[in-house]
């Protein structure tokens, strides 16, 4: 149960760096009857994140694309320490259910929840988007795509609550959607395709000797370091 306790501390912390920094996600339209009826959305949202080993906020943007038929992210980070990096989706169904609708966080996980909900009511559902390695440049640019009804990767089981079966087809407008940054330490040879390709790829030190308030970069350290958010385009 630590890793999910340790995990979600970590986004908490990031979801504070994010929604501090000025978004330049579309306000929400006028006529939202109308939203519903598009074909097709675009958000942009500030990255934001741990400073670095140098002193440096993480900082980028990200920009979200949705469809009736799924969600596709440009991801862009910079001021990122070399080494393996994936991105992770955290898709809210039922950002209507959240403690404050429309800005889920760390107290809407089922985990947390009081009493605890292992329904997850909330329909949030944790996967891998995708990831590479970060040269001596700093600049991360990740891009991902999740099919309504997919779920690469799900993390939910694995942290003790229900799977809900990914983005819930007929609802990509209507999800809140959070898109996580996670360092796996400096690239290991032989290791590299795991540590971009997993929740754990080179991770071996425990989460609760890391003190979140630095960029975790030796060897085996694993962090959750950055994170955008988008909220629904429509209610």
């Amino acid at each position: 149960m630590k890793t999910i306790i340790k995990f979600f501390s970590a986004l908490v912390l990031l979801f504070t760096f994010s929604c501090s920094q000025e978004s330049t996600q579309d306000p929400l339209p006028l006529d939202l009857n109308a939203v519903s009826a598009k074909a097709s959305s675009k958000q942009t949202a500030a990255i934001g994140g741990l400073p670095n080993n140098n002193g440096d906020l993480i900082t980028g943007a990200a920009t979200l694309h949705r469809n009736k038929n799924g969600i596709t992210v440009n991801f862009k980070a910079e001021n990122l320490n070399p080494g393996a990096y994936t991105i992770w989706w955290v898709i809210w169904n039922n950002p209507g259910e959240c403690i404050i609708p429309g800005e889920c966080n760390e107290p809407d996980f089922p985990e947390f929840q009081i009493p605890p909900n292992p329904d997850n009511i909330v329909g949030v559902e944790v996967m891998y988007a995708g990831g590479h390695v970060v040269g001596n440049n700093g600049k991360g640019n990740f891009s991902a795509h999740l099919n309504a009804g997919d779920t690469p990767e799900s993390m939910n089981t694995s942290f003790g609550f229900t799977s809900v079966g990914g983005l819930a087809v007929g609802n990509t407008f209507d999800a809140e959607v959070h898109v996580v940054l996670r360092t796996h330490g400096p690239k290991v040879p032989g290791l590299v395709n795991e540590q971009i390709s997993s929740y754990a790829g080179g991770c071996d030190t425990p989460f609760d000797i890391l003190p979140f308030t630095e960029y975790p970069d030796e060897i085996g350290q694993c962090a959750d370091i950055a994170a955008a958010i988008f909220a629904p385009v429509s209610p």
